[in-house]
């Protein structure tokens, strides 16, 4: 079994997160195989997205939200533990698909898990991979939940004809043209362009 690196949502939405959200697909992927692998009857295999992914079964998903949670709120836990400790959590969402060889779809799935440590960074790689754990448990079962409007994780996909990008403030058209870039989708040269375009507009 294949488990890709999760890719950046197009429309993820990412909270109070200075980090690399795109360093985030790894920890995801690596999280679900190391699940799937601990049945004796599951091989699983995290494997970077520039890979062709060879495998009966094929895990492939995106990351939809990335908050990174209230350091603050997290230090107040130590003074007073009842106070609804888990506000300062970070939380990571996500969504996909496990496939045969063939393409068939056998499940889909969505998800979003809080996580906790000291710093932000390390808070939100907690949260990551306790939905990667999360994800891993419903391929390992084969009892997909999620995937659909209203879920955790679930994003509507993308529809640029019905949201043209002019209309959507600066600030936003700016954060997803740095997320195709980040995940490669767009080349510097197309990078620099669109940037002037939208700063123009502005």
């Amino acid at each position: 079994m294949a488990v890709v690196e999760f890719s950046i949502a197009p429309n993820a939405t990412i909270e109070a997160y200075r980090g690399d959200v795109a360093s985030l697909g790894m920890p995801v992927a690596e999280a679900i195989a190391e699940e799937i692998g601990d049945d004796d009857a599951f091989d699983a295999q995290a494997i970077v997205k520039t890979v062709p992914p060879e495998g009966d079964l094929i895990v492939r998903g995106e990351i939809t939200h990335v908050y990174g949670g209230n350091l603050a709120v997290r230090m107040t836990v130590l003074v007073c533990w009842f106070c609804g400790w888990w506000t300062g959590d970070a939380v990571v969402g996500a969504q996909g698909e496990v496939v045969r060889r063939d393409g068939t779809v056998v499940g889909v799935f969505s998800e979003e898990k809080l996580g906790s440590a000291w710093g932000e960074a390390s808070s939100v790689v907690v949260a990551a991979k306790a939905v990667g754990q999360e994800i891993g448990e419903m391929v390992k079962e084969g009892e997909y939940r999620g995937g659909h409007p209203g879920s955790d994780g679930y994003l509507p996909p993308v529809n640029k004809a019905a949201e043209p990008s002019a209309e959507r403030p600066p600030a936003e058209r700016l954060r997803a043209l740095d997320s195709l870039r980040a995940q490669g989708l767009i080349s510097d040269t197309e990078y620099a362009e669109k940037r002037k375009q939208i700063l123009r507009e502005f």
